[in-house]
Order: structure tokens, then C-alpha cells, then sequence
């Protein structure tokens, strides 16, 4: 099978496409073959190396994904060869085929596409465990969102809408603003142009916000919770703010981590204030409960709440032109990659339909 490797770590040049031997599902696994790529900064992180449990080179990247069922290990139960699904893994969906444990697996509805469902499950998840599961975010509390045009920058947005939450988006050009208007966001900020923290308290009349949901870090945390209200919930999911163009630069990732700051356990009891920090891709070991978040998320995507946004759409010959645009950070809702021409039809080892 076709392959997106990380031949070693760093800038998107360092994917090739290469030939790989097909994966052979485990006990507990599900062999997907995948149609369609989500891309999110967890990838770029894997690729630079710095993400949490990244393989030493060669590896295959990739979160998120949806495809269709081949076969399956023999202890999975309820799933048919030919299922549309959708899911995540810690690695390894930057390619034609993909082994994953069936719990991070979840049915893909009939009205979405492979694209759309690629852009769902673990962006969903993400926002729908940083607001409702950490933050347990409130009728009439306030939320600023950061980095709202991006893929969990809009879930999150719709979340807090239905909520009934009152929206501070944030975003780096007045068109990703006004994405986040029609997602639900009441007070737009322009950061390229606008000091974010002091928008807010002229909007709050010199107060601030009860939740912040936070992937970007660097001085987007200082600022944001320095304006986080007493009994407030912070939720940090990620820190994009050291990508930029080429190679990460370790100079330039340790003076965002230091413009951070460093917080002490005193200071959250004296201020009341709480920081959540989640990984989605390391979040091992929650199966139930992961299953149980699937189900919510896919039940606000059925009354018309949570609804995927697909942004950019790559081929998975041009991997390398995609990464390289979401880490630049010029992408809206999700980057996107298929994989259009189906690879030769086989029935690798393991479970399917004629077992």
C-alpha cells in the first residue's frame, strides 16, 4: 500500500510516499481503508518529533481519518466489511490502509461525506471534552475561543452556541471572523490588529471570561488568563504558536513556552481559577468513556448542532503542500486530504465479511 513516511523529523518536505506493508488488524482492531485525511496540529507536531509518543523515524503520521471496514481482529464484535466509519489512532492514517482499536472507531452518518466525517470525530471530540467533560461550561457564562476559524475552534463555537454561552472568537483576518459570526460567536477580535485581553475587558466592562479554550499558548495564554474570572476554567489542548514556515526552530519554541509564564499551585487557590490540559491522542486507557463522547457528539450532530466544516481539500499526492498550509496557519475550518483512487481490492489476514 501508498504511504505518507516521515523520513525524519522536521519541515513538511520530510514526507515521502513510499510502498509499505499492508497492517494486519489486532484482536481488539478494526483494518480500515481510508478515503479521507484530517489533518490537525498533532501531525505537525509528530512530524517535527515533539508530540507526546512519537516514533523515531521511519513512521507513518496521522490522527484523524474516515474509510470503510476490510477485516477485523477476533475479538471486535458489530461491525460488517464495507461500514462507513470515522475515527482517530495515535498514528498512522497518512496512508491507504490503517489498523485502530474499534473503540476509536464511530459510524459515519449517511448524509456525510468521507471528507466531512474526516473533519468530525476528533475535532469534535476535542471540543466537546475541553467545554462540556474539563471546563462544564454554562447558560450565560462566557467563553473566549481562540484560533475560531479552525477546525476545534469552530466545534467549539457551535457547542458553546447551544449552550447558550456568550462567544469572544478570536482570529487573524476579519474573513475567518466572520466564519465565526455565522458559527455563533457574538464578539469578534481580530488579534493581528487588536489587543485581545483588552477587547474583552472593554466588552466585559472590566471583567472577563468564565471558560477560555485555548490551542494556540505562547503569549495568546498569558494574555487569556490574566482575563480568566474567578471560579474560571481553563482549557489548554495544544500550543500552535511554535509552528511557522520550515523546521520548527527549538530556540523559538522555548521563548513561546517561557512568554507562557509559570504557574504555581497557590496561585490557582488564591485566584480560584482552574487549568485543564488534554491530549486527545494520548488519552489512553477511557475507552467507555470515549465511546460514551462519541455518542454525544454524533447526537448534536443529528439535531443540527456539531456539523463538520472542510476548509481546504488536498489530494494525498500533494501531503506534503497540505502541511505545509496548515502550519502556516492559513487554513479555515479543516485541511482535508483524499485518497481517490482506490488501491488494488485484497482480504488481508484477520476477520471479514466471509468468516
Amino acid at each position: 500500500m501508498k504511504a505518507a513516511v516521515v523520513t525524519r523529523y522536521g519541515a513538511p518536505e520530510v514526507l515521502q510516499i513510499r510502498d509499505v506493508p499492508l497492517p494486519v488488524p489486532g484482536a481488539e482492531e478494526i483494518l480500515v481503508r481510508v478515503r479521507a485525511i484530517g489533518l490537525n496540529f498533532a501531525d505537525i507536531f509528530g512530524r517535527f518529533g515533539v508530540y507526546p509518543g512519537t516514533p523515531k523515524p521511519p513512521f507513518i503520521p496521522g490522527l484523524e481519518f474516515s474509510g470503510e471496514v476490510v477485516s477485523w481482529g477476533e475479538q471486535v464484535d458489530g461491525f460488517a466489511a464495507g461500514d462507513r466509519v470515522m475515527g482517530y489512532s495515535r498514528h498512522g492514517s497518512h496512508a491507504e490502509y490503517l489498523a485502530v482499536h474499534c473503540a476509536h472507531l464511530a459510524p459515519v452518518p449517511e448524509e456525510m461525506t468521507f471528507e466531512q466525517a474526516a473533519s468530525f470525530i476528533a475535532t469534535g471530540l476535542t471540543a466537546y471534552h475541553g467545554i462540556v467533560r474539563l471546563a462544564g461550561l454554562r447558560r450565560g457564562e462566557r467563553i473566549l475561543v481562540h484560533a475560531a476559524a479552525g477546525g476545534v475552534g469552530l466545534a467549539s463555537l457551535q457547542i458553546a452556541a447551544d449552550i447558550g454561552a456568550e462567544i469572544f472568537a478570536t482570529a487573524g483576518t476579519d474573513a475567518k471572523l466572520e466564519l465565526a459570526r455565522t458559527h455563533g460567536a457574538h464578539h469578534l477580535i481580530n488579534y493581528a490588529s487588536t489587543d485581545f485581553a483588552r477587547e474583552v475587558r472593554r466588552i466585559c466592562s472590566g471583567g472577563g471570561v468564565d471558560v477560555v479554550m485555548d490551542g494556540v499558548g505562547g503569549d495568546v495564554f498569558r494574555k487569556s488568563w490574566a482575563i480568566l474570572e474567578p471560579m474560571g476554567r481553563y482549557v489548554l489542548f495544544g500550543v500552535s504558536a511554535v509552528t511557522g514556515r520550515g523546521a520548527l526552530s527549538r530556540l523559538k519554541a522555548a521563548a513561546v513556552f517561557a512568554r507562557m509564564g509559570t504557574l504555581f499551585p497557590w496561585q490557582l487557590i488564591g485566584k480560584n481559577k482552574g487549568i485543564f490540559g488534554f491530549n486527545l491522542g494520548t488519552l489512553t486507557g477511557k475507552e467507555p468513556y470515549l465511546r460514551e463522547a462519541a455518542g454525544a457528539i454524533l447526537a448534536l450532530n443529528r439535531r443540527g448542532v456539531l456539523r463538520p466544516v472542510v476548509g481546504q481539500v488536498f489530494r494525498f499526492e500533494e501531503i506534503v503542500a497540505a502541511h505545509r498550509h496548515l502550519q502556516e496557519r492559513k487554513s479555515v475550518g479543516k485541511v482535508v486530504v483524499t485518497l481517490d483512487s482506490p488501491p488494488a481490492p485484497f482480504v488481508p489476514p484477520g476477520r471479514d465479511a466471509a468468516a
